[in-house]
């Protein structure tokens, strides 16, 4: 059930990515960049099994993050995609904060929220740190090695794949590195790693289908 529904999931994500392009064009992809940064940092809390092992369900719309900024690179430049990743780093800096201040507010006698919000929104700083700093360094990574790529070579799957699988790759070292070093056994953490690389390399390459998708469309409506 749980593969079923990745699947559905991961090709609702890109799709709707691809929609955001077609029919907001740039400031679509801001905008929806920003919404899975906040969905990610949400869902990551949440743990599924998968033939045995366990995932976070975060990875699912972080990969659209990947997507939206190598559409951005492609069809905007590089210039785009880093304004992309800086706009949305502000936004989870800012959610992050104003959410963990907001659960200080001391509810009243019949509120049946406080508990759940807290569960969902006291995020350790560690884990906190861990992700923003993981975030920042992975995309500004991949954007660059997605330019350097199309203007040497200039095919798509190449730039996409090389850059996503490479961005992730430093994403998950960064993230479990920070997070769980000191607090796990050294060889548990190793597993993470490589279990959490192994479902990014098969959602990176599940999305280059829609990079073509979205290279095709010719008439995009920008916002203005």
């Amino acid at each position: 059930m749980n593969l079923i529904l990745s699947i559905i999931y991961l090709i609702l994500t890109f799709t709707l990515t691809v929609l955001c392009y077609k029919y907001f064009g740039k400031t679509g992809l801001f905008i929806w960049i920003c919404i899975l940064i906040v969905m990610a940092n949400i869902q990551t809390i949440k743990i599924s099994d998968f033939f045995g092992f366990s995932l976070s369900l975060g990875n699912i719309v972080y990969a659209g993050i990947f997507l939206s900024t190598d559409i951005l690179n492609q069809k905007y430049g590089k210039k785009s995609a880093e304004t992309s990743v800086k706009l949305s780093f502000i936004v989870m800096i800012a959610f992050t904060l104003l959410m963990y201040i907001f659960l200080y507010f001391i509810p009243n006698a019949y509120d049946t929220s406080q508990g759940s919000l807290a569960t969902i929104f006291s995020i350790m700083p560690r884990i906190a740190i861990a992700s923003l700093l993981a975030y920042f360094t992975s995309q500004f990574i991949d954007i660059n090695i997605f330019d350097k790529l199309k203007q040497k070579y200039n095919k798509i799957w190449l730039s996409n794949n090389a850059s996503t699988i490479i961005g992730q790759t430093i994403d998950t070292i960064i993230f479990v590195s920070v997070a769980f070093i000191g607090t796990l056994p050294f060889n548990e953490v190793i597993e993470i790693i490589i279990t959490m690389l192994v479902i990014k390399f098969v959602i990176a390459i599940a999305d280059t289908p829609f990079m073509y998708l979205a290279n095709s469309i010719k008439k995009v409506k920008e916002i203005e």
